[in-house]
């Protein structure tokens, strides 16, 4: 996906009010809610960044704490920050409870349409993974895509590479400062 292209139009599937107190993935008591990329994007500004997998080491390390860390920073340039991953709203959702995030907000890809759509879709079968999201961040104002810091050597050849060097919340923090400081 270009810069300054519109992001995908997607249903995504969310869940609320799940009781938490299970533990691990499982929920009761909760509901599936539809969200349209139109809900979560218009008239907003946001970073997105996505990952290739809940509670996987450098996801859940470093990538989504460091945003969940500097989200008070991002706030005074955007309206939201969003973590998207190839997994589903039970997972998400789980990861999330269990890495104590309260302000970063999840987005489960489960079908990988939203991220297929943003050319980011690789295959990771060596890890038995399947299709996962490669690592990126974007900008994105009214659903335009303005920014995107994408990992270099994206590859569907499943090997261990996995680059963390622009995607981070530190160069999504430069750049915004830098484009929108008043």
């Amino acid at each position: 996906m270009n810069q300054t292209e519109n992001i995908p139009e997607v249903l995504f599937k969310a869940r609320e009010g799940d009781n938490e107190n299970l533990g691990g993935g499982c929920s009761i008591g909760g509901k599936w809610k539809d969200l349209t990329s139109n809900e979560l994007f218009k008239g907003k500004k946001v970073v997105l960044f996505s990952l290739p997998g809940a509670y996987t080491p450098t996801c859940s390390s470093q990538q989504l704490p460091g945003y969940e860390e500097k989200y008070e920073d991002l706030k005074k340039y955007v309206d939201e920050v969003y973590c998207l991953s190839v997994n589903d709203a039970f997972v998400m959702n789980a990861w999330f409870r269990d890495q104590k995030i309260k302000k970063v907000k999840p987005i489960g890809d489960g079908e990988g349409k939203f991220t297929e759509g943003m050319g980011m879709l690789v295959n990771k079968p060596k890890q038995g993974f399947g299709k996962r999201s490669w690592r990126y961040s974007a900008f994105i104002d009214n659903g335009k895509i303005l920014k995107m810091f994408v990992e270099n050597n994206k590859n569907n050849e499943s090997n261990d590479n996995d680059p963390f060097e622009v995607s981070n919340v530190e160069t999504m923090l430069t750049y915004l400062q830098s484009t929108l400081a008043k």
